[in-house]
């Protein structure tokens, strides 16, 4: 199986498609393999990776993504007998959204809802499901050019109903796209753009 040196879920529930890719930062300490071995049943405490801030390039500008005050998200993993993984992760959690451009600021943007996630035995094949209040941003080409497809903005939030994302990664480690991205399932209601959001949190 292909695994990641990082949590490769989508981070808070932003899209993070890229199973081989490495953190941008060098860390001092090499994060557990993901995805995680069978946990029994139970529920976990996300690892702190999950909790990383990332940067987006949207709205015109730089966005930093950084975790809220709230960070209760704990997951499940379940290894079945032929390898396929299946993961769930539920709990509270909330987002910091800053604008490098003007400063524009969302403090504390719920994104709460449930995600499964379903990886297959060679680790090639990654399907998201995320239930709102989510945040979905892409982190390359293919992620954009199928979530543009699906009619939604670059960065964007919704509140109700389920996205479902699936990606075929490359064999190739070295690989910074996945080989196809496409949105299975789109239910999701109450979207609104992100770079409306920043505009309006700075008096636009």
């Amino acid at each position: 199986m292909k695994t990641s040196t990082k949590v490769c879920l989508p981070l808070l529930t932003t899209l993070c498609l890229l199973a081989g890719s490495a953190s941008a930062t060098a860390q001092e300490e090499e994060p557990a393999p993901w995805p995680p071995a069978d946990t029994g049943g139970e529920y976990l405490p996300v690892p702190k990776d999950y909790y990383e801030p990332s940067s987006v390039k949207a709205c015109g500008s730089t966005v930093r993504v950084a975790a809220g005050d709230v960070r209760e998200v704990h997951y499940k993993s379940r290894v079945k007998d032929d390898g396929r993984i299946k993961l769930k992760y539920r709990g509270d959690a909330t987002v910091d959204l800053t604008r490098a451009s003007d400063g524009a600021f969302i403090d504390e943007l719920d994104i709460s809802g449930p995600v499964t996630q379903r990886v297959s035995a060679d680790g090639l094949t990654i399907e998201d499901s995320l239930k709102g209040a989510s945040l979905i941003f892409p982190l390359g080409d293919r992620d954009a050019q199928a979530l543009g497809a699906a009619g939604f903005p670059e960065f964007f939030y919704y509140e109700r109903g389920t996205l479902t994302i699936e990606a075929q990664l490359s064999e190739d480690p070295a690989a910074v796209e996945p080989l196809s991205v496409r949105v299975s399932t789109n239910t999701t209601t109450l979207v609104r753009d992100v770079c409306d959001m920043l505009d309006e949190a700075a008096g636009k």
